[in-house]
This record gives C-alpha cells, sequence and structure tokens, in this order.
C-alpha cells in the first residue's frame, strides 16, 4: 500500500507500571489502528536517558525539552493525511465508548500532527521505487524538525543514504504547524552512535531552522528493556 503521508505523535506517560502500558499499546491499541483503511502502517519508538542526551539543540522544538517526549508513534497514512487522522479521532472516541481505551493510563500528548509526504530518499545500493521507502525495514529513527530549508535537507539526505546504517529518508511537511518540516531517518544499528555519524557526514547548513535534531530507538512488540532506564 502506498503512503502518502504520515502521522506523528510525540507522548509521556505518568504510569504505575510502564511495562503493562507498553503491553496493552502493542497488543490492544496499535493493532485496531493499524488494522484502519486508511492506515498503511505503524511503529513505535523510545528515547530512555542515554538518546535525550544527543538531542540537539539546546532549546528544542516544545514537548521535547529534557526528559519530555519520550514516547513517539508513526502511523503512514494509505489516504490524505487530514483525513486519516480525523478517521483515528472518531475510531478512538468509539473504541472509549467501548471501554477499550482504560488501558491508556495518564498521558501528555506532546505533539500530534497530520503530515503530507512529499518527497523520500533511498540507499541507492537498495534499488527501490520511491514508494518503497516509507517501508524500509529499520530499528529507529532519527527526527529533524524544521523551518525552511528543503532543497538543503535534500542535499544532506543524499549525503546521509550514503552513511552505512541510513537506508531513507522520508520529508514531509506539517498540516497543523504552518512552515514546519519533518525529516524522518530510517536507521539501523546502533541509533545513538548512526546519528552522530550522520550529522558529521551530512551536516544541515547553519542558516536551515533546525528545532530538533533526536534518535529514537525503534520498540520491538513486547521487548521492554528500555523500560528500567527510562
Amino acid at each position: 500500500m502506498e503512503a502518502t503521508g504520515i502521522i506523528f505523535t510525540a507522548l509521556d506517560v505518568d504510569h504505575d507500571d510502564l511495562e503493562s502500558w507498553n503491553r496493552w499499546y502493542d497488543l490492544e491499541h496499535l493493532p485496531p489502528n493499524v488494522a484502519m483503511p486508511e492506515i498503511a502502517g505503524g511503529c513505535r519508538y523510545v528515547a530512555p536517558p542515554e538518546l535525550h542526551e544527543l538531542r540537539l539543540p539546546a532549546d528544542p522544538h516544545p514537548g521535547f525539552e529534557a526528559g519530555k517526549g519520550v514516547f513517539v508513534t508513526v502511523y503512514l497514512t494509505a489516504v490524505d493525511p487530514g483525513d486519516a487522522i480525523a478517521a483515528m479521532t472518531v475510531f478512538r472516541d468509539e473504541l472509549e465508548a467501548a471501554g477499550r481505551m482504560d488501558g491508556a493510563g495518564r498521558r501528555t500528548v506532546r505533539t500530534g500532527d497530520a503530515m503530507d509526504l512529499r518527497w523520500v530518499m533511498g540507499d541507492p545500493a537498495l534499488r527501490l521505487d520511491d514508494r518503497d521507502v516509507p517501508h524500509l525495514g529499520h530499528t529507529g529513527i532519527r527526527v529533524v524538525l524544521r523551518r525552511g530549508g528543503d532543497d538543503d535537507a535534500r542535499v544532506a539526505a543524499a549525503s546521509a543514504v550514503a552513511v552505512d546504517g541510513v537506508h531513507g529518508v522520508l520529508s514531509c511537511a506539517s498540516r497543523f504547524f504552518p512552515g514546519l518540516d519533518l525529516d524522518l531517518y530510517l536507521v539501523s544499528g546502533p541509533t545513538g552512535a548512526t546519528t552522530e555519524r550522520v550529522r558529521a557526514a551530512a551536516p544541515y547548513p547553519d542558516d536551515v531552522d533546525v528545532v530538533l535534531d533526536a534518535p529514537f530507538d525503534g520498540i520491538t512488540p513486547l521487548d521492554y528493556g528500555f523500560v528500567e532506564r527510562i
């Protein structure tokens, strides 16, 4: 299924048992959302303290300050992303009415956005079509939120996919925050180390207003070794 956009959500959880909350998310929350006809896929990510230490800049995008924005969910949309998030909002109300959101706990959504997929960049060694790139396997992501600098971002992405462990880049434009763009790097290997290599090999010019540059590990369902470190 071809992706047309993404839904990007960052949140924090005030929960007595993070492991049980993550089990609920993986076993009861993510599956019905991914099964929606508007959704083409979904993955979850986490930033334990060692990845928080790598966040840039010192004063990042609101909601991603030190210790905030620990969990991220990214859904690929199969339709207009605005229509997809509207459908998900209606569906969430149905789940709540059915008592299927009881495991959600106390949570704070730091940011939620519907974003148009504008362009992709894949590792040329993989011989992929553009429509394949959003579905690339990966073990982590690098999230770059910026204002402007699209041409420079394309140049950086072209250099980044030549770096070992970087498989593709998706660039999206926000529907909710005009002028805000997201470059989503799909990576493998140690996420922090890969992020630092890409920053060195494919930097954004100083005149690009990068408001967040943050690595997140992919969450393997039912494997929550990160909980003790949070």
